[in-house]
């Protein structure tokens, strides 16, 4: 990581919430308030492949986490599937999904041979989790520098009451700046074709005053520059690493992280009206 990209920041300020997973997905109360308010729901959060900060693997307290969310749309950074014994050779987007009666779309960066024939391929990306129906799914491989780790962006649209809503998300290298910069412009390249609104989240792997941010926030409103209080402090309780970019001008009604030892980094919640 370089210094310029990390950058000194102060204390955390994160709101705490409870957990518990429901029997069932909380997704009629979730209906309802979208219905009556035209409120979208969406988090983005770095599940460490679902081990906590003491690298315990606990994929059910991970989905407790994001049960608690009651979000629409979540989308996850750092997801095994079938990729290492770490995390139990599951496929780790579907046992979600599946924990929490949502949709899901899975975008491998790291992409290898099983180690015997017949397995599935080990693979480490960034998913989607979705109460509204994915409608399209894309995954595109960012700029690599050689050596570096491989990453990408995964494209996601969503059926929101007939409304399309287009999400990218993308977990951002951390060791050139040069390759960040290149990563960015690719990343904005593709957002910008689309037909549909966007909402650009993830883990940047830069705090807000790297001078490359501006590739993101020229072109989008920072949720939590419009609403959040205190230095929104993602990553390891040091780092505003973590995002959620919505179209500019939109109307963000609320920006929090939830207090969780579940991973390394806090989901970043946000409520906005729908474009």
């Amino acid at each position: 990581m370089s210094i310029s990209r990390r950058g000194l920041l102060g204390a955390s300020a994160v709101a705490a919430a409870g957990v518990g997973l429901a029997a069932v997905p909380a997704s009629a109360s979730v209906e309802k308030r979208r219905i009556k308010r035209g409120v979208l729901r969406v988090a983005s959060f770095n599940i460490h492949y679902g081990a906590g900060v003491d690298n315990v693997f606990d994929l059910e307290h991970t989905a407790e986490i994001i049960e608690s969310i009651d979000a629409d749309v979540v989308g996850l950074q750092e997801v095994d599937r079938f990729f290492r014994p770490r995390s139990n050779w599951l496929d780790t987007p579907a046992v979600l999904a599946k924990m929490l009666g949502m949709h899901q779309a899975y975008g491998p960066n790291i992409d290898l041979d099983p180690l015997e024939p017949g397995r599935p391929r080990r693979q480490y990306g960034c998913a989607f989790l979705s109460r509204w129906p994915i409608l399209e799914s894309l995954n595109t491989r960012l700029p690599q520098y050689e050596g570096s780790e491989p990453r990408g962006l995964l494209e996601v649209v969503v059926d929101i009451q007939g409304r399309r809503l287009r999400l990218g998300n993308s977990h951002m290298q951390h060791t050139s700046d040069a390759e960040w910069q290149e990563q960015a412009d690719a990343i904005a390249a593709r957002l910008d074709r689309s037909a549909e609104p966007v909402v650009f989240l993830g883990d940047t792997n830069a705090v807000p005053t790297f001078p490359g941010m501006s590739t993101f926030t020229d072109r989008y409103d920072d949720v939590w520059a419009k609403v959040g209080v205190g230095d929104g402090l993602s990553a390891a309780d040091t780092w505003r690493f973590d995002y959620v970019f919505v179209p500019k001008g939109s109307d963000v009604r609320s920006a929090w992280l939830m207090s969780t030892d579940v991973s390394d980094h806090l989901p970043l919640v946000t409520d906005f009206l729908l474009p």
